[in-house]
């Protein structure tokens, strides 16, 4: 309307339809980044288009049990991971993150992905600073062969949490192949959480976000799993020789 411009003499300057473009300003359909950038250069707005699109972006990409959990990790002591086929979210790299994300949600364009492996790795990088929240994690040996990405992916990671582990960021603890990794195969993927003014709360991932448990017999039966993972599991130190032992072997396509 500034411009004096109608929606087909704006949608020749650029690559979608005036229809489309309708739709993007009637708020019936989301605008994507080359269209608002596209935008920004013809009606010489100066990346405030763009902008905003990062700015909506982030936001739906922030659902609310997100916040919640890392309004409890803020607060937390001490958080203890298990997932039973993944590298758990706050130890990944990008790179996994990423090919965990394109398998996973086949649906999102290559930008909702990106924005996503950067949310998660803020989030990581706050959680592993020095001081609390400690971080323990086990891990099934399987996990560590299975392939996620290519070979490159994949040694990247199993640098990354011999780095962590070595460096005392993370207790990490291997399960070995042998011993009853279906206790952790039946539990699904949770972390359990730990604060020094309040009872400790569990979050179970799953495929479409997750879910803070606070009932106090429920977050009991998570800890009585998590203390068995850990009793089978191998000690920190045997844990980081495994690692370098698969690091060596290379990962096997499972």
């Amino acid at each position: 309307m500034d411009a004096g411009l109608s929606l087909d003499q704006v949608a020749q300057n650029l690559s979608i339809t005036g229809g489309m473009l309708s739709k993007i300003e009637r708020a019936t359909r989301a605008a994507k980044k080359e269209t608002a950038a596209e935008l920004d250069a013809f009606l010489r707005t100066d990346g405030i288009l763009l902008r905003r699109w990062s700015d909506t972006t982030r936001k739906a990409l922030d659902p609310e049990w997100y916040r919640r959990i890392t309004d409890a990790e803020q607060r937390a002591v001490e958080i203890r991971m298990v997932h039973p086929s993944l590298i758990p979210g706050s130890l990944q790299t990008r790179g996994y993150t990423r090919a965990v994300l394109s398998h996973g949600r086949p649906l999102d364009d290559p930008e909702e992905i990106e924005a996503l492996v950067e949310l998660r790795t803020k989030r990581a990088a706050r959680l592993l600073r020095p001081g609390d929240p400690r971080m323990a994690a086990v891990i099934p040996e399987a996990v560590l062969r299975r392939q996620m990405g290519d070979d490159q992916v994949m040694h990247e990671q199993l640098d990354h949490l011999l780095a962590l582990a070595e460096a005392g960021a993370v207790k990490l603890q291997v399960l070995p192949e042998g011993v009853p990794s279906a206790i952790a195969a039946a539990s699904s993927a949770f972390r359990l959480i730990t604060f020094t003014d309040r009872l400790p709360l569990v979050f179970a991932d799953s495929a479409s976000g997750g879910v803070l448990v606070d009932e106090s017999r429920e977050v009991q039966r998570f800890v009585s799993i998590m203390a068995s993972l850990a009793a089978w599991g191998l000690s920190p130190a045997d844990s980081i020789g495994r690692i370098k032992n698969i690091r060596g072997e290379g990962t096997d396509d499972e």
